[in-house]
Order: C-alpha cells, then structure tokens, then sequence
C-alpha cells in the first residue's frame, strides 16, 4: 500500500509540473527578419502556444490567470480557453521579439514579453524572459498547479524564406516532417518554408537546454 501511495504522489507531482511547460510552442521567423535582427533591429515574430491542464475549473480559477498573463503580452495579444479531452486547454496568440541580445535587452525595458528570440553570429535561440519568471510566480499564486516555463515540450521554428538567394538551416537532434535527425541541414529558395521541431521530453537535450539553429545567407 505505502509503494502504491509513493507512486501516486509521484504522479500527481509530474503532472503539475507537466503543466507548467506548453504542449507546444510554434514561432514562425522569415529570413528577412533573422537579417534585420543581425544589423541590430529588433522585429516582433508570432508565437502559439498550447497548454493541457488536467481536470476542471470548478474555483473559476483560468480566467483569471487569463486575466494575469495578458498583462505580460503585446496588447494585440489573445487567450483561449477550451475543454479538452482530459480537462480544459488553453491556447496563447501573442508575438516575442527577435533581435541581437544587446538591442533585446534594451526593447525589453520598454516592452514585456514572456520570451524573446536571440540572433548572434548566425545562431537563432529561443530563450524566455525575466518577464515569464515574474509570470510564473503571479500564476503559481492562483494554484500550485499552474504556472509557465520553457522550454515547452515541443517547440517548432517555422522558417520561411523571402530572400533572394537560398538560405542553409541547420540544427542539430531535431524532427522535421515527422522524421527524426541527428545533423539537420536543408536549403530553402525565396518563398519555400521548413520546420524544425525540438522535441522537450524528459529523454531529449531540449528538456534542459534551449532550442537553436543555424542559418546561413
């Protein structure tokens, strides 16, 4: 009885912290934008992010978290709650910004967001904010259970090309259309797109570290 007991709290406890991290997270960049952001502009690029939150909402507690979370978003910003299979699913539209860490720092003293996009030396990193820190701790004061970290469990880089010449994308232990590789390389032509998934598991580096890739022009 007490072995069964154990398990359950280790149980209960994964799926709180299960849903801290999105199912997952989209971003779509364009060429020009990763560009513009390696000559020191900084550019806002959309973001969709999808949460699972077990059981339902008998306290009314996600409109309020509804409520706490646009505060930290573009005001253009939207927050959908719907019910799901196993409970209530919460879907975020929003932009972050994509820029060098110097011009970033600066846009994000004027401008929250819960996550930003750092372009340097031809690497792309997705990367959270101090803002989504502050976030988590407003969340977590609503229920325990709730909250917001990254990186997600998935996360997809849509990366679309509106360049003259072909662009390379690489990266490295990532899924693209469904199919798993260990060095990920592929040109793209002006207005072809790939995407890149990172997978966010408890088994895969992108639990731990954030999700990159390379571009060349």
């Amino acid at each position: 009885m007490k072995i069964k007991f154990y398990l359950l709290i280790i149980v209960s406890f994964s799926i709180m912290i299960g849903g801290c991290k999105p199912d997952k997270l989209e971003v779509e960049v364009y060429t020009s934008d990763i560009e513009s952001a390696s000559e020191g502009e900084v550019v806002e690029v959309p973001l969709k992010a999808s949460f699972s939150l077990m059981g339902e909402d008998k306290e009314n507690q996600l409109p309020e978290a509804k409520k706490i979370a646009l505060k930290y978003m573009p005001s253009d910003s939207e927050i959908e709650i719907s019910k799901g299979t196993f409970g209530q699913v919460m879907t975020i539209v929003s932009s972050i910004p994509i820029g060098s860490s110097t011009a970033l720092s600066k846009f994000l003293q004027q401008n929250p967001r819960i996550a930003m996009v750092v372009v340097e030396n031809g690497m792309v990193t997705l990367q959270p904010t101090e803002t989504i820190e502050k976030l988590d701790k407003e969340l977590s004061k609503i229920n325990f259970m709730l909250g917001l970290e990254l990186p997600a469990k998935n996360t997809s880089f849509r990366v679309v090309s509106d360049s003259k010449k072909k662009v390379n994308i690489s990266a490295t232990a990532v899924f693209s259309e469904k199919k798993p590789y260990l060095h990920f390389s592929k040109d793209i032509k002006k207005r072809k797109s790939v995407v890149i998934d990172f997978k966010g598991g408890d088994g895969s580096v992108y639990s731990e570290i954030a999700p990159h890739f390379n571009v060349k022009f």
